[in-house]
């Protein structure tokens, strides 16, 4: 990179520098301006970017030709597609000055109106507590020509504050917790949190500015001096300049210049660090494989030692507490290679945006990486020591390398260092358990050092899917149980573990485990053995998930997958009522509604909240967008009067708002949308200072489809970016297409708030369900909030919840341990759970009946937000078969609109056969219905898929019973009598999204994808004998993938 002393530099990439003739982009995150160029056929390339001394510049190349990089990418001032190319980071070299004290080179860009500047200069001071800290030198202010001499005179506006960036013990801590966090729950999970006041600060103005040597430069001197205070710990600091003032510049070099992301720094550029005390050595966060994604979500693995003071929020789904990663390509059969090098969250990251400017600014080379990874056997690979000689960029994308999660924020463009020497790129010998421990250091251009790393686990193996019994995020009621059931799929014998905390009144020191383990059966199901432990939800507070399962078959190869969520438990006479929020985001707390008519206004970008009320449904077109964000009522007073007098001393802060003008917390209160928040003993920002926290408030918000994670958050009010639109992809889970939802796709939204306060020993809980339905493309009224049953209790009408098959649906049933077409074997257990939609107490009823006469039924109550499982009527089942389950569900309790009267909504089972569903049992030692398809293959494109079963004799009487389904739904129901000994199975998608339109039978909304097939469908089979024996086969499509498994 060569400095041009313009304002610009030319970034130069020689013979090699990218992999072809492809487009390239180059950016500098410190002023924002981008550029596009076209590398030549060797690979070589020349742009010129706005890019001062000292700045970081981005370098993007597209491998797709352009689907990334299109011609028109500079038009787009949130250009998300860019994270998705590869690229690296480098920084403008500068001159290093002699100077007294620390000298240093911050070039950055005063906003809105992107006036580029330099401050060179040094930092001295008393740097102890009650001290001072001082920077002083000159500014350098680079224009048009034409705007010179209007700038001659004229003077910056200059803000800096204190932040602390390691404390005492050495650990990380940064103004903005945004996809990661250092505050966690007691059970370990991440609490996003957004700003809040730091450790003091001055604004002055430099001198005037005058012309200095080039037709468009001017600099003026200036000086700022900011008081430590006398009680700040031990730690390193850091001064931060605010560039969000540009009120009296003009004249900027314009170009492209695409938004930078504000969340991690709120667009701050940092001065050099400076130690007080004698704190330990600073500790940067490492994690590993941050841009790979598991099957169930997860985003890498974090360092066993920083665990308990940092993790990962990716949002979609909470990250677990097991990472699986493949060992194979599906597409090539081929042994993946990983790169195992570090990412720093905490240094820079980009949502959808260009990545912030990275902070500490790291020289290269420098330092080192050691790899010690330990595999299944016990054999230790040594990799390294090797310097970082640079810096790299990339988001997660498809293996075609498209963005997928572009609707809303998420965790994008995660710095990476990188020695670049390919020592690193690992790929997995074998199956299992491999221990990775990674040592090392990096230093920064101040000549500090930073060490990282420790010990990571990972797990390599075959994906399974988990379908819980209870969907992630389901809150509680004081009194109920949980069902650690799970259908796997596809369906093998695995063995399954499900343990589950409990922390009465979030307290450690009440903590209640509960461990459930077993085997699932050869067909996947997994029902709690009769005499397990019952989970019970003893008494309010926060509680974890813990779910794993794993699987070797006869050939060797590990099958495992893993899942970890949490939520809240509340009494059900709670004063803390929890609620979404009325309105658009952007809605004026003055005119906000409970019910609304509100289509998408693609101008104005506002995203529809959660709906206020639990039970209320939550209406939306393809082209709108939801937000995530739980308020709290206080029906008691005590945590109002505890926010309220927090607020009174300056200590409690939220910025989550959007709405213009920001409510006052007396509008909130007025309203019953109080904002959940910290307040700290002296008034800090949280995340600077978590172990100041005297008073946590935070909710739980959870977004859950059957079959896909979509959201998952832990958050305070201070929560701008919670939201997403309905065409991503929600990180490639099974069953996820380039189409993202579809008509007739639902979700329950569930959300838990938390409110402790230390100083009144005050412990409060809530929980909350609402249910969001995606709308055909011909509905004529657009997006809006109702509550349920058409209007049937002198509510307003919003519409049935969806219309299938020609009949409007005003309530249903998901059940989830027994599910439609499930296999058990005799001696397992039936168990019954299930999620009511709406989110309402409602009567559950269901009659069983099977082979020989057998008649059971399960009578009960699903909790305030629709959940229901009643361990004491599970059942073991003793005889081959098949049974049907018919299930009901009654809404006899009030909606937001008031009480309801008979004759009372039904509901049951999504494309329900006589009411209900069919389950098949087999004896344990029963041979498997045979079929000539593999254990695995591939369908090409969107077709009917035909599943052959047969017999090895001519039993012409014998027939077979099906069951196709999918999450949430039962697609089609019947029998086939055998013909030569064989029958065949028709799953035909395009036949059954005519009654089905949430199949996804399109071949793409863009160009990215091939047509092919999406959705998770599984296809159960039963041959019934003329004898009376029976045999069992499942089919499990995950997209295109067909899984014929034996199941031994």
């Amino acid at each position: 990179m060569t400095w041009l002393e313009n304002g610009f530099t030319e970034v130069r990439g020689i013979a090699g520098a990218i992999p072809g003739s492809f487009p390239v982009y180059v950016a500098s995150p410190n002023t924002g301006n981008a550029t596009l160029t076209q590398a030549a056929s060797d690979g070589s390339f020349s742009a010129q970017v706005v890019a001062l001394p000292g700045s970081w510049v981005l370098v993007k190349y597209d491998p797709t030709y352009g689907k990334l990089l299109p011609a028109d990418i500079l038009e787009d001032p949130r250009p998300a597609r860019v994270n998705a190319a590869p690229g690296g980071l480098a920084q403008v070299p500068t001159e290093v000055s002699s100077v007294d004290g620390v000298p240093f080179t911050i070039s950055g860009t005063a906003l809105p109106d992107h006036i580029d500047f330099t401050l060179d200069g040094s930092m001295v001071g008393d740097l102890s507590p009650g001290g001072s800290v001082v920077v002083s030198g000159t500014a350098t202010v680079y224009v048009t020509p034409d705007a010179v001499v209007d700038m001659t005179g004229r003077r910056l506006n200059l803000n800096v504050f204190l932040v602390p960036i390691f404390d005492a013990g050495g650990r990380a801590r940064m103004v903005a917790d945004q996809f990661f966090s250092n505050i966690l729950t007691p059970t370990g999970l991440p609490v996003e949190h957004w700003m809040g006041p730091t450790f003091g600060g001055d604004s002055t103005e430099s001198g005037g500015l005058t012309p200095a040597g080039t037709a468009n430069k001017l600099s003026a001197t200036f000086s700022l001096s900011v008081p430590i205070p006398s009680d700040a710990p031990a730690g390193v600091y850091s001064l931060w300049l605010d560039t969000l003032d540009s009120d009296s510049l003009i004249g900027s070099l314009g170009g492209a210049r695409p938004e930078v992301n504000p969340f991690l720094t709120n667009h701050a550029l940092a001065f050099p660090p400076f130690v007080l005390g004698t704190p330990a050595a600073s500790h940067l966060v490492w994690t590993l494989l941050t841009d790979v994604i598991s099957a169930d979500g997860s985003r890498g693995v974090v360092a066993a030692e920083d665990a308990a003071d940092f993790q990962i929020s990716n949002r979609i789904a909470t990250q677990s507490h097991q990472f699986v990663i493949p060992r194979k390509s599906k597409s090539t059969g081929q042994a993946i290679t990983y790169r195992l090098e570090p990412y720093l969250p905490m240094v820079a990251h980009g949502d959808r945006y260009i990545p912030n400017v990275p902070n500490p600014a790291f020289k290269f080379p420098s330092g080192a990486l050691s790899l010690e990874i330990t595999r299944p056997g016990g054999e230790v690979d040594i990799v390294g020591p090797a310097p970082f000689n640079s810096a790299a960029t990339r988001t997660p994308a498809s293996s075609g390398g498209v963005p997928l999660d572009n609707g809303g924020g998420h965790l994008a463009e995660v710095f990476q260092l990188s020695t670049g020497s390919g020592l690193f790129d690992y790929q997995f010998p074998a199956y299992g358990e491999y221990t990775i421990r990674m040592t090392g250091f990096v230093e920064d251009i101040y000549g500090n050092s930073y060490d990282g790393g420790g010990v990571y686990t990972v797990f390599v193996a075959e994906p399974l899917d988990i379908e819980p019994a209870v969907l992630p995020f389901t809150p509680m009621e004081v009194g109920d149980f949980f069902n650690p059931g799970v259908t796997l799929l596809p369906g093998v014998p695995a063995d399954v573990e499900v343990k589950v905390t409990l922390l009465v009144e979030s307290d450690p020191g009440q903590r209640v485990d509960y461990l459930v383990t077993g085997k699932a059966n050869r067909f996947g199901a997994f029902t709690p053995p009769l005499g397990s432990p019952r989970i019970e939800m003893t008494g309010e507070g926060e509680f974890l998930v813990e779910t794993s399962a794993r699987y070797t078959d006869p050939a060797g190869v590990l099958w495992m997958a893993a899942t970890r969520w949490g939520q809240v438990v509340a009494s059900s006479d709670t004063t803390l009522l929890a609620h979404g929020r009325r309105g658009r985001d952007d809605t004026p707390s003055s005119e906000v509604k409970l019910w609304f008519n509100d289509p998408a206004d693609l101008e104005s970008g506002a995203h529809v909240n959660l709906p206020y009320a639990t039970g209320d449904i939550l209406w939306q077109t393809e082209d709108d967008s939801a937000r995530v964000i739980i308020t709290v009522q206080d029906t008691e007073g005590r945590v109002e009067e505890a926010i309220k007098a927090w607020d009174g001393l300056g200590k409690y802060h939220t910025q989550g708002d959007h709405a213009e003008p920001i409510p006052s917390l007396d509008d909130r209160a007025r309203l019953n949308e109080l904002p959940l928040g910290f307040a700290t003993a002296k008034g800090f920002n949280a995340a600077l200072t978590p172990e100041d926290i005297v008073s946590y408030g935070y909710w739980y918000g959870g977004v859950e489809r059957p079959g896909e994670r979509v959201r998952e958050i832990v958050s305070d009010d201070d929560i701008g970016t919670a939201y997403w639109r309905f065409g991503e992809l929600y990180g490639l889970q099974p069953g996820m297409g380039v189409a993202g939802d579809l008509p007739n796709d639902f979700k329950f939204q569930f959300g838990g708030a938390v409110f402790r306060d230390t100083t009144r020993a005050l412990n409060r809980y809530g929980i909350y369900g609402s249910l969001w339905v995606h709308l055909p493309e011909n509905d004529s009224i657009g997006s809006r909030v109702f509550p349920p049953f058409q209007g049937a209790n002198g509510g307003s009408d919003g519409g049935p919840i969806m219309t299938l098959d020609g009949k409007e649906i005003d309530a249903f049933v998901v059940p989830l341990a027994v599910r439609p077409g499930t296999i058990l074997e005799t001696g397992d257990t039936f168990s019954f759970s299930a999620h009511m939609a709406p989110t309402l107490p409602a009567g559950v009823g269901v009659s069983i009946t099977g082979p020989s006469g057998f008649v059971k039924t399960i009578d009960g109550r699903a909790n305030a937000i629709g959940y229901y499982y009643d361990p004491s009527q599970d059942f073991q089942v003793t005889v081959p078969g098949v049974y049907h389950v018919a299930v009901t569900a009654t809404f006899d309790s009030p909606t937001s609109a008031g009480p309801m009267s008979r004759p009372y909504p039904t509901g049951t089972v999504l494309g329900a056969v006589d009411g209900g569903f069919d389950l098949y049992v087999v004896v344990p030692d029963s041979a498997g219905i045979q079929t000539p398809h593999p254990g695995f293959s591939v369908v090409k494109g969107v077709t009917a898929v035909p599943l052959i079963v047969e017999t090895s004799g001519l039993d012409s009487a014998a027939t077979v019973h099906y069951t196709i389904g999918m999450p949430g739904f039962l697609l089609e129901a019947g029998t086939s009598a055998l013909t030569d000994g064989w029958t065949t199975i028709t799953y035909d998608p395009l036949r059954l999204s005519q009654t089905f339109p949430n199949i996804d039978t399109k071949s793409s909304k863009t160009f990215y994808f091939p047509s092919g097939l999406v959705d998770t469908v599984w296809v159960n089979a039963l041959l019934e004998s003329e004898d009376g024996g029976f045999q069992a086969r499942q089919f499990t499509l995950q997209g295109p993938d067909l899984y014929a498994l034996d199941g031994q």
